[in-house]
């Protein structure tokens, strides 16, 4: 990451977010509401960066730490770091959490990217707008992180919910392709040790 970008983020953004109730931690952002893990994350481009031009793109993350301490898994701002929060459920571009016209910001000699504060503003303010676990549910799937690295713990967690029919769908797709194949893929395995585990009753599996 460059000088601009650097300097942008110390001496433009971390004050515009710290009145939002961030708190800084290298290259993201972080606030914590009740049982939510807010997170706004700087990635800098090589590829579309030279001497006296640096691009960036902003990456949003949100999680549920109520999900994750349910499930024995230590979650907070003090005691995880920003890589491991942003990767462990949603994951995306700035611009898919709120219709924006920028995708990436370029700062140069002539070109300070301040357009980039007006749409961290914007995506504060859809974070606002997110309460419950339920309104993470649309973004998961699309998230950039692989579905195996939110997948077992919202399986246990449904499991330990009762959220049976959510449980039993996320594997619709395995199901298939364990059957035409013949064989069985992790999902499915952890999927039928929880169904022993807490007594779910499925006709594939017999308890």
């Amino acid at each position: 990451m460059g000088v601009l970008i650097k300097d942008f983020l110390s001496n433009k953004l971390r004050p515009v977010l710290k009145q939002l109730g961030y708190v800084k931690k290298g290259n993201s952002f972080l606030r914590q509401s009740d049982d939510m893990v807010f997170i706004i994350n700087i990635q800098g481009s090589s590829l579309f960066s030279w001497e006296g031009n640096e691009t960036f793109y902003v990456n949003v993350g949100i999680v549920s730490t109520a999900v994750e301490n349910a499930v024995g898994h230590v979650c907070s701002i003090k005691e995880t770091s920003p890589s491991n929060l942003l990767f462990s459920q949603v994951y995306l571009r700035a611009e898919q959490i709120v219709p924006l016209e920028n995708s990436s910001y370029t700062i140069s000699d002539t070109d300070n990217a301040d357009k980039c504060l007006d749409d961290i503003i914007l995506v504060n303010e859809k974070f606002s707008q997110i309460k419950h676990i339920e309104d993470l549910y649309p973004w998961l799937f699309i998230s950039f992180g692989s579905r195996r690295i939110w997948e077992s713990t919202f399986m246990r967690y449904w499991a330990m919910t009762g959220d049976w029919d959510r449980f039993d769908k996320i594997l619709e797709k395995d199901e298939q392709f364990c059957k035409n194949n013949k064989t069985e893929t992790a999902s499915m395995k952890e999927w039928k040790s929880l169904c022993r585990e807490y007594g779910h009753k499925h006709q594939d599996i017999p308890l």
